[in-house]
């Protein structure tokens, strides 16, 4: 049994304008439509975390495996540089994790039904404390590795019996954009 894989992008898109941030989404809707006739990219799903500063928006897309990331499919046609020149230059604080959940099983299914909401725990660091078991553990496969490991819980969950979090630990709530979208 394959392993769940995930391609997970982060950014801010600072907009000064309901019309700019309109003009985002519609580039970042045909991105997603391109980027899910790639063989291997599965579904895709937009969310915000209105709390998060540094990256408010996050993009996850399931992936048939790692692999897909350095195929020809991709590489011809995505990466950073097929982003419009037009929204580039705005998009800041990008962050690019490969993620995969446990070995031996197909889970989690990171899909969030519109008006609720996704917990992700990150360990920033591999000396932070181990992530809580109530999560499901991702393990950083690829790309930026801007996390030393990701925890993920579907809704709002309580994280830790301590009023404050390890330094070396961000918890964020997301919510999605619009529903999973899924390859053609």
């Amino acid at each position: 049994m394959s392993r769940a894989t995930y391609y997970m992008v982060e950014m801010d898109y600072p907009h000064e304008t309901v019309e700019e941030r309109q003009a985002f989404d519609g580039f970042y809707h045909q991105h997603i439509s391109m980027l899910l006739t790639i063989p291997g990219f599965l579904t895709a799903q937009r969310f915000h975390c209105p709390e998060a500063a540094r990256a408010p928006f996050m993009a996850i897309y399931r992936l048939a495996g790692p692999e897909v990331m350095t195929s020809e499919a991709y590489t011809s046609k995505a990466g950073r540089m097929s982003v419009d020149p037009r929204f580039r230059p705005n998009m800041k604080n990008w962050d690019r994790n490969l993620v995969q959940g446990p070995e031996g099983t197909s889970d989690p299914d990171l899909s969030v039904p519109l008006g609720e909401t996704m917990t992700l725990l990150d360990r920033l660091t591999a000396a932070a404390p181990p992530l809580p078991d109530v999560l499901t553990h991702l393990e950083v496969v690829g790309l930026d590795h801007t996390v030393a490991e990701r925890g993920a819980a579907m809704g709002d969950v309580e994280i830790a019996a301590e009023a404050v979090l390890p330094d070396d630990w961000e918890i964020r709530c997301w919510h999605p954009i619009h529903p999973v979208r899924s390859a053609p």
